[in-house]
């Protein structure tokens, strides 16, 4: 059972107070706006998917956007103005699509019944309790635990939403993130791969990548490869062949080293990106900013930092399959050297901030956010300040032409 962890005399006792209050209400944070408090309010109202019920479907970015917009210091103003120019579809829980809570679902029974899409209502009841009984922290690493082998389903649109909904810091909404994932789960690993976690030497995930450029000619998978990106990222999840190449001898993620891989992961995400800026390579950025930001957020003791030494594994497991895809290039982009970039541009941090609340475009105004995040909580790279410069001018998720840039060969 899912609380068998816990003192059965303390559970109950949490349960009776929770029958006394309304766990439904929405808690403002008062770090946001009332504007956006409202709007954080008003879409938890609403399907996460745009397709409505469906195991596809776009992601309403919505939520997300709104609190990119805060974050980056957009004002009332020019929240209002996005609101207004950006066309989108919402299709209301109840309203629209006639959703129930059958009460069926429990604490401990939720598992059973993941990758129900019709189950939404339930699942949020479920967490919200979930969440009250055991506080954010645990009741968050003990979900996505159990549902980590579903990690880059949606092109982890599930994940970012966490993030975001950890951000503001209502508990429904917090709630309505984990339905989310638990609603599109699909078990694209099989298994959790058996992964070294402690070693003699320490790899470098660029090193990492240099070995699979040299061995793909001979690289075998248990089907075609052909489809799009998504797709295929997806089905090489699986395949003991791409987790192999993705975790060699002497390459190692542990408890230990945790914060220096998320650095180099990082770093290789953002690489992929510039090197070939596409929508899979753009979510590869904020999906990491989006785990970073919920594992310093949520790691505080051993149990839940080998949940998330787990959780890295298996993103970093996705993004070699993406690098893999994209033509697993012997050369990735690095800052060029030979250029100062503060000698050609007065732009920094706040300005591209700043200027990024202006447009229009959700998946731009999320890059610049989570370029930001992780350049001031991850490592100060100028490679995140050259992605963001590029969208603020080129307004484009796939830039024509990237400067202050050099392809330099992976070792």
């Amino acid at each position: 059972m899912f609380f068998d962890m816990f003192k059965p005399r303390e559970f109950m006792s949490r349960l009776i107070e929770l029958s006394k209050v309304d766990i439904h209400h929405f808690v403002a944070n008062k770090q946001w706006s009332p504007l956006v408090n409202a709007e954080m309010e008003s879409d938890s109202f609403f399907h996460p998917n745009l397709g409505g019920v469906t195991q596809g479907g776009m992601s309403n970015h919505y939520p997300m956007t709104i609190m990119s917009l805060a974050a980056l210091g957009a004002k009332d103003g020019e929240i209002s103005h996005f609101r207004q120019r950006w066309p989108r579809y919402r299709a209301h829980i109840s309203k629209d699509l006639n959703l129930v809570d059958r009460q069926e679902i429990t604490l401990d029974n939720w598992t059973t019944y993941l990758g129900k899409t019709s189950r939404l209502l339930e699942f949020q009841r479920v967490f919200l309790q979930g969440l009250l009984t055991l506080g954010k922290a645990e009741f968050i690493n003990c979900a996505l635990d159990k549902m980590k082998l579903s990690l880059p389903m949606g092109l982890y649109h599930p994940l970012i939403q966490l993030s975001f909904a950890a951000m503001h810091g209502d508990q429904k909404l917090i709630a309505n993130a984990l339905a989310y994932f638990a609603i599109r789960y699909q078990n694209l690993y099989r298994e959790y791969p058996k992964l070294p976690l402690t070693s003699q030497s320490d790899v470098l995930v660029s090193s990492v990548w240099a070995n699979a450029h040299q061995h793909i000619k001979s690289l075998k998978t248990s089907f075609e490869v052909r489809g799009g990106s998504l797709n295929i990222c997806e089905q090489l999840c699986a395949e003991k062949s791409i987790q192999q190449i993705a975790f060699p001898d002497g390459f190692v993620i542990n408890e230990e080293n945790l914060t220096e891989k998320i650095a180099q992961i990082s770093q290789a995400a953002i690489k992929l990106y510039l090197y070939e800026p596409a929508l899979t390579t753009l979510h590869a950025v904020t999906s990491c900013q989006a785990l970073a930001d919920l594992t310093l957020r949520f790691t505080r003791n051993n149990t839940s930092n080998t949940t998330y030494v787990k959780i890295w594994s298996l993103y970093w497991i996705w993004l070699t399959s993406l690098y893999l895809e994209k033509g697993c290039a012997a050369a990735l982009p690095s800052v060029d050297t030979n250029v100062d970039i503060n000698a050609e541009t007065d732009t920094d941090w706040h300005i591209i901030a700043q200027q990024a609340c202006n447009i229009p475009e959700v998946h731009l105004i999320k890059m610049v956010y989570s370029c930001k995040w992780l350049y001031e909580h991850v490592q100060a790279d100028e490679l995140y300040r050259i992605a963001a410069m590029n969208i603020i001018t080129e307004k484009d998720a796939h830039p024509s032409v990237i400067k202050w840039i050099k392809n330099e060969k992976l070792t």
